[in-house]
């Protein structure tokens, strides 16, 4: 079954906080893993253009990207459509966990 890609939207990119004032926010330990993958998701125009930082689900710019990369295959409909409820959870557990190896696509990351 073919994937469908979220279209690109036009964001602006100046409703999300800079990327040193969201490494900031989340309290991130230079050269971990969590700040690598900050900063590989930072293109606002994967999200829907009515999103903001002060919506109700009140996530940073790079879980919601990351999120919509794992999953193209979803469609998101208005702000915050699509985002699971756990993500809130997943994202504090990866602001104290910041150390962990990111998982891509088909790799499993047990030793």
């Amino acid at each position: 079954m073919a994937k469908r890609k979220t279209p690109r939207r036009e964001q602006p990119v100046s409703v999300w906080p800079a990327l040193e004032e969201q490494l900031a926010a989340a309290n991130v330990v230079p050269g971990s893993a969590l700040e690598k993958l900050i900063r590989d998701n930072q293109d606002a125009g994967m999200l829907d253009p009515s999103e903001s930082p002060n919506d109700i689900w009140k996530l940073p710019l790079w879980i919601r990207v990351y999120f919509r990369k794992q999953h193209p295959e979803l469609e998101f409909r208005g702000p915050g459509a699509g985002y699971p409820v756990a993500l809130k959870e997943i994202h504090t557990w990866m602001t104290h966990h910041q150390d962990l190896p990111v998982a891509t696509a088909g790799t499993a990351s047990r030793k």
